[in-house]
């Protein structure tokens, strides 16, 4: 079945409606008109040669009525061209070709092709008009223009009658036959074949391609003056001069998955050789064992496979007695060697270059080739029970475009900054700049920047640092390089908590917060101590002994003197709010640091604490150094006079808002209790 008709020249001849000279001459104007064409089948080339039958027809417009009309009009088609007279079955007429002409051509029982144009040369048909045209009185005096006459009519002549106003008695019928001939038009409006004049159009000099689509309709106007509208572009003109829009950018569906080498220059790429191992070679092939060794391999998910080899190496006395076999994941056998070849060793890669027996890894192609693959190597003849060579390795190689990683085949550039260019928070985790300033390239872990050039900031404490917080900021006490402030380490020690404040601040650290440090004792020993660093401003220091020499008054000798400290005095309610938070009343079986020199005595009626710091108190009541010290804020039923001077006070109610003692004749003694150096007095 033809597809679609492509229309060279039209000619029309036709009569015309009125005579000019005799019937006769206007009979012998043609009638038919030569209209040339191709023929398309439906895949775009020439139609099958043979002959065809045509319904011709003339519309009043492009999808007008027909006004003219020529059915099985049989036509001739050779290499798709073809020629047939218009009219030669029912005649043209120039009725018929007056107006909006277009001519509409029906194949067979095909639906009719679109319409075209009827053009000019046509229309040269209307010259058998003039053939019609009577001419006597047709031509009037008032149409002429006197110029036209000077030549013939002298004005000296015309003198003696141009005096009348009325001319019409003399003004005589022009005799104009012997200068105005008769436009004979009929030796060239009775011309069939125009062919000297409009020569026809070598189709096969024009469709060079072998394929008469881009001789599709004839030529029509580009509709100017429009636009394809937002975000689309001009990618071409349709066959009636309308854009062909599509779309002016470009997303992930227009790239090939495996460009990113083009697109980037050939410095990146998602292509790659991803090769799986056995991890059992070598292995002993048995002589004359038909069902033949085994081993596998399983090939990871590396992506969509753009090929898929395998590699082999193998010895044996004789290898055209062997067949080796693979097996894909999907249990498909590819028979690689099978009872051919000479030699003792096949060493070789399927099917790059050694194409297989049987069986074609290129189905692999689009496919990820994951799972467990298998190799079978048999030994048909020899001596059975014996061994005879060994497969030596065997890899699977498969090419992958990835979908998991990306390579940068040449040098790979950071721009320097001299500033992180995001913050790093858990959504950049990931993220590298190279820092300007230290020379190191950094990275975020998701909540600091971390150096790839050392470990400092890792959080793991390795050799060469003295700190390791797990961060590269400054002023926490570790540096930025992973120096310790003083305190955090053992070689770094402070003389106390309070002193540990001191040195930070004079560093620009931020405050330490509560937690162990490392001090040197006043005897020198270096120990590490928990610090409060937050009551009262901190710097208290706290050294806590199980179990520790047996006191039970402040001249007995305890473990605090061995390192220069004390038993620790309680300065205030807030400290010892947080010492019994952080300790627990285990370490304060007796009250520590607060006693009197005398014996007895009855202070129920004054607040057990230090007058001179709080305002009223226990004034004979006192701690070592003479400093604060802090018990309670109301009165309390003891000491009640039976108290023996230097002796600890028994404790068995904890609560910083009521602590509750017994004063008991030095009857309490402990081993467990708190050391300090007892600042902030």
């Amino acid at each position: 079945m033809t597809k679609r008709l492509i229309l060279g020249h039209a000619v029309v001849a036709a009569s015309c409606a009125a005579n000019l000279l005799a019937v006769a001459a206007a009979a012998a104007v043609p009638t038919s008109s030569q209209v040339e064409g191709v023929l398309l089948s439906s895949s775009g080339g020439p139609a099958a040669d043979g002959n065809y039958a045509l319904t011709l027809q003339l519309l009043d417009g492009p999808t007008g009525a027909a006004v003219w009309s020529e059915a099985n009009v049989t036509v001739a088609v050779k290499g798709g061209q073809f020629a047939v007279a218009a009219g030669a079955k029912t005649p043209l007429s120039a009725a018929v070709l007056g107006g909006d002409r277009w001519l509409q051509v029906q194949v067979g029982t095909d639906p009719a092709l679109p319409a075209v144009p009827v053009r000019s040369v046509l229309q040269a048909l209307r010259a058998g008009v003039a053939e019609g045209l009577e001419c006597s009185g047709c031509v009037k005096a008032a149409m002429l223009d006197a110029a036209v006459l000077q030549g013939y009519a002298k004005s000296t002549d015309l003198n003696g009658y141009a005096k009348a106003s009325d001319l019409s008695g003399y003004a005589k019928t022009a005799d104009l036959g012997a200068y105005a001939k008769t436009a004979d038009l009929s030796a060239y409006a009775k011309i069939v074949d125009l062919s000297d004049y409009v020569k026809a159009t070598s189709l096969a000099k024009v469709a060079g391609t072998g394929s008469y689509s881009d001789l599709a309709n004839l030529p029509v106007l580009v509709k100017t003056g429009t636009s394809c509208g937002t975000g689309l572009v001009m990618k071409g003109i349709k066959a009636d001069g309308s854009y062909e829009c599509v779309s002016g950018s470009i997303d992930a569906s227009s790239l090939p998955k495996d460009g990113l080498d083009e697109i980037s220059n050939g410095l990146l790429t998602n292509q790659f050789k991803e090769i799986a191992s056995s991890i059992k070679m070598p292995l002993d092939i048995a002589d004359a064992f038909p069902a033949g060794v085994a081993d596998e391999i399983v090939v990871p998910d590396w992506g969509t496979a753009q090929s898929v080899s395998v590699s082999l190496d193998l010895s044996n006395s004789d290898i055209s007695k062997l067949k080796v076999t693979v097996y894909d994941p999907q249990g498909k056998a590819y028979v690689l060697h099978s009872l051919s070849g000479s030699g003792t060793a096949i060493k070789t890669t399927y099917p790059d270059a050694t194409a297989p027996v049987s069986g074609d890894f290129a189905a692999w192609v689009g496919n990820n080739p994951k799972g467990k693959w298998s190799i079978s190597v048999a030994d048909t003849a020899g001596v059975g029970g014996g061994l005879d060579g060994k497969v030596n390795s065997w890899t699977i190689e498969v090419k992958v475009m990835s979908s998991q990683k990306a390579a940068v085949t040449k040098g790979l550039q950071l721009v320097p900054a001299s500033a992180a260019p995001v913050p790093c928070l858990p959504s950049n985790m990931g993220t590298l700049y190279f820092d300007i300033t230290s020379k190191t390239l950094r990275y975020c872990d998701g909540a600091n920047w971390r150096s790839l050039a050392d470990t400092c900031g890792n959080g793991i404490l390795d050799q060469t640092e003295q700190c390791d917080d797990g961060n590269n900021a400054n002023g926490d006490g570790c540096s930025s390089t992973c120096v310790a402030a003083v305190g955090l380490i053992k070689a770094n020690p402070g003389k106390t908590c309070l002193d540990v404040i001191d040195a930070w601040k004079t560093a620009g650290e931020t405050p330490p917060k509560d937690g162990k440090f490392w001090i040197t004792a006043p005897k020198g020993q270096v120990v590490q101590v928990e610090c409060d660093m937050s009551s009262e401003g901190g710097g208290y220091t706290y050294l806590a002994v199980d179990s520790g020499k047996t006191t039970s008054r402040s001249t007995d000798d305890n473990t605090c003197k061995d390192y220069g400290m004390d038993i620790f005095y309680p300065r205030s309610k807030a400290q010892w709010t947080w010492v019994l938070a952080k300790f627990g009343a285990g370490y304060f079986a007796t009250i520590p640091g607060v006693t009197k020199p005398g014996n007895g005595g009855n202070y129920t009626g004054c607040a057990m604490r230090n007058p001179t710091s709080y305002g009223s108190g226990c004034s004979d009541w006192k701690v070592p150094d003479g400093g604060r010290w802090w018990l309670r804020d109301s009165t309390y039923g003891e000491p009640n006079g039976d108290y023996d001077g230097n002796c600890w006070l028994s404790m068995y109610n904890h609560s910083a808002g009521d602590i509750q003692f017994n004063d008991g004749n030095c009857s309490y003694a402990t081993t467990k209790y708190l050391c300090s150096t007892n600042d902030k007095k």
